[in-house]
């Protein structure tokens, strides 16, 4: 299970099948006030989209790291 992090503080992943091959990964702060973090992509593979998605936040600024 991938986990990502903004600072030292986890935060929890849900990524959801949209329409078709479509997936939504949605990265929730820690802080409830936070609007969570989402990228839409394509594919077959759920953890293979979910990865993808990490990478494109982490390297956006939008997270510190990610573990897969």
């Amino acid at each position: 299970m991938a986990r990502a992090f903004i600072g030292n503080t986890e935060c929890r992943i849900q990524t959801d099948k949209d329409l078709g091959e479509s997936w939504a990964v949605a990265v929730y702060p820690a802080d409830p006030k936070a609007a969570p973090l989402v990228v839409k992509l394509q594919g077959n593979d759920k953890a293979a989209v979910t990865v993808g998605a990490l990478e494109i936040l982490q390297k956006s600024g939008k997270i510190d790291r990610f573990e897969a």
